[in-house]
């Protein structure tokens, strides 16, 4: 999480270091005609218990209003405005839920009371809003003074009244004025036909306080809500005329543009320098990370690789007069088994006896079998032949303290 954080502070600071000293004039000179006024109109839906857009579909609703406001600069202006709108509102069919006259939500039907299910419902609801926003123009950082178009990111603070009609398949309700605190915002991007006139396509949200604006009892959704979004129409004027500006001597402001281009190189070389020097650091560190992690890494696949040499491998048994391994025996091999195929450059060696049952060339030949019974099974499992070529067969073991012990294999491993 550190990291990530670390990643879009850079980000930001990249973004912001690409606003030029130029750019931050242009977006914060005064403009020519700092007032406006305008309409806007569009649609809206709404969102409480029940919805505008539900699974059977959107259902539009109407908005319309003026505004007005200051342009401080290019980059930030204060906006007032009022508005007024309405939409009908519908159930999920995540609500098979039942309404009594009352307005008292329930799973089902309630004997001796009228009432009514929520998907025979809607509720259609009128609303106006007052408020202040601030706009900030995130183009006029990037573009050049001549750019008409804006994209504008709008927080704001607004008082909603709501008056809402609650209309049933046998009559309509009409529920009392609400007035709720509104905080949202609106996104716009806009287009300055003339010096006079410009244009732009918005959308925007509010969030509700207080009650439910559609007057349905709280259930599973909680949400209070109003979307709106269509065209705004704005005019400018006002402002000074601009003055004429006195005429500069001409060797004055020949050496005060060496001067300025000068310090824009110097500042313009530092900066690459500096840039340079921090990525040159950045590289060293990088590596010299990298360099101990992989020694780290290799020294741990080392060690494990000698424990894992080093590690004994069960001795196998056999019954008298026999060669089969037991089911106990042959599982011991398995650790052995995965050993070896996580290295391949380990052999295996095996010694194979027998007890002194029977005539010396008999325990020889019998040791013999025990051997390749070992053998075999580790082929059989995928064991390159070639890697247990150390394998013997010792007949009997007269030093064994018993017979039991004597019919054995005994296995480890080598390099």
């Amino acid at each position: 999480m550190t990291v990530l954080l670390k990643r879009r502070f850079i980000v930001v600071l990249l973004l912001c270091s690409g606003i030029t000293q130029g750019a931050w004039a242009h977006a914060l000179a005064p403009v020519e005609r700092p007032w406006f006024a305008g309409v806007q109109a569009g649609t809206a839906f709404g969102q409480g218990t029940f919805r505008s857009i539900t699974e059977h579909g959107i259902h539009w609703g109407l908005q319309g209003g003026i505004f007005g406001g200051y342009r401080f600069n290019r980059l930030v202006s204060l906006e007032l405005g009022a508005q007024f709108g309405g939409q009908n509102q519908f159930a999920l069919d995540c609500c098979p839920y039942w309404m009594s006259d009352a307005e008292v939500r329930y799973m089902a039907p309630v004997m001796n009371e009228n009432g009514w299910y929520y998907e025979d419902l809607r509720t259609a609801t009128r609303w106006g809003k007052l408020a202040l926003q601030a706009n900030v123009d995130l183009l006029s950082l990037f573009t050049s003074p001549g750019n008409r178009w804006t994209l504008n990111a709008s927080p704001q603070i607004s008082a909603v009244t709501t008056k809402t009609t609650l209309v049933t398949p046998d009559k309509e309700i009409q529920h009392a004025r609400q007035w709720h605190f509104g905080l949202g915002g609106q996104a716009s991007v806009g287009y300055q036909i003339s010096k006079a006139i410009g244009a732009a396509i918005y959308g925007g949200i509010t969030c509700l306080t207080g009650e439910r604006f559609d007057n349905i009892p709280i259930h599973a959704h909680k949400s209070n809500l109003i979307w709106d979004a269509g065209v705004k129409v704005s005019f400018s004027f006002g402002g000074k005329k601009a003055q004429p500006a006195e005429a500069a001597a001409p060797e004055d402001d020949a050496a005060a543009r060496l001067a300025a281009e000068q310090k824009a190189r110097e500042e313009a070389k530092a900066q690459e320098e500096a840039k340079a020097r921090e990525e040159a650091e950045q590289k060293a560190r990088e590596e010299a990370e990298q360099k101990a992690r992989v020694e780290a890494e290799q020294k741990a696949a080392a060690v494990a690789k000698e424990e894992a040499f080093q590690t004994p491998i069960p001795t196998v048994y056999f019954l008298n007069d026999s060669s089969i391994m037991d089911k106990e025996s042959a599982a011991s091999l398995e650790e052995a088994l995965a050993i070896l195929n996580k290295y391949p450059d380990f052999q295996l060696e095996i010694h194979a006896y027998a007890s002194k049952v029977g005539t010396e060339e008999y325990n020889r030949q019998i040791s013999k079998k025990r051997m390749e019974e070992v053998r075999n099974w580790f082929i059989s499992h995928g064991v390159d032949e070639a890697r247990i070529g150390r394998a013997y067969f010792h007949g009997v073991d007269k030093d064994a303290p018993t017979a039991e012990k004597a019919r054995r294999a005994e296995l480890k491993f080598v390099k």
